[in-house]
């Protein structure tokens, strides 16, 4: 969503033919524009125009608001599914799990170091052929693994437990989570419930900048 020239009445339709499908689960990104990309030279020549912030959170909360009331789970940010059609796949990302990636330009993730394969096909094939894969790796900073940790975690509607944060990150990380979060918590862009924090739907739309101040 977020597509040139693309009105509120024309996204809803959208929805609601999704819904009509009986499509059990949702992936909705509103549209960036990259860099190198025929529509970002578009966009540069004045050829077509991007929606305007107004109309972005417009166009996020109609997306919210019909597929929750059509019983969709609103899990992160940008998915939705019926009960118990969550994506195993992200899921797995988002909650820290280890992952073995298998062909080009697939990563692999053991919780402390991420590997990833050649992109070109060609590259891929030739030095599993020579038995001598194509590889690079990365080994995680305590720092990075507190980092993904508050960004995918927070992505999604269970949120971050301050219990599992103190735990495994110890007291340091924990109070400057706390301290970073308070602002939003008074303005109620962040909720504490039970000792879980987790992003509002007011802070939704904002959750990049929300994102942004609570890592190191």
């Amino acid at each position: 969503y977020g597509l040139p020239g693309q009105t509120t009445s024309r996204w809803t339709k959208n929805l609601h033919e999704a819904l009509r499908l009986d499509t059990p689960h949702l992936s909705a990104y509103h549209l960036t524009y990259e860099k190198g990309t025929q529509i970002y030279l578009q966009l540069q020549a004045g050829i077509i125009h991007p929606v305007s912030e107004t109309l972005s959170e417009r166009f996020f909360y109609t997306l919210i608001n019909v597929l929750t009331q059509a019983g969709y789970l609103h899990y992160e940010i940008s998915n939705f599914c019926k009960p118990n059609c969550f994506s195993l796949h992200n899921s797995a990302y988002w909650s820290g799990q280890k992952y073995l990636g298998i062909g080009a330009a697939a990563h692999s993730y053991n919780r402390r170091s991420r590997q990833w394969n050649v992109a070109s096909l060609t590259d891929y094939i030739n030095g599993y052929l020579r038995r001598d894969p194509q590889t690079e790796h990365e080994i995680l900073s305590e720092t990075d693994k507190y980092n993904e940790y508050i960004i995918t975690r927070l992505r999604t509607m269970w949120g971050i437990s301050l219990t599992e944060l103190r735990k495994n990150f110890g007291d340091a990380q924990s109070n400057y989570f706390l301290r970073q979060s308070k602002p939003y918590l008074l303005r109620q862009l962040l909720i504490e419930t039970d000792g879980m924090i987790r992003i509002s739907n007011k802070g939704l739309f904002v959750s990049d900048t929300i994102l942004r101040s609570l890592i190191l």
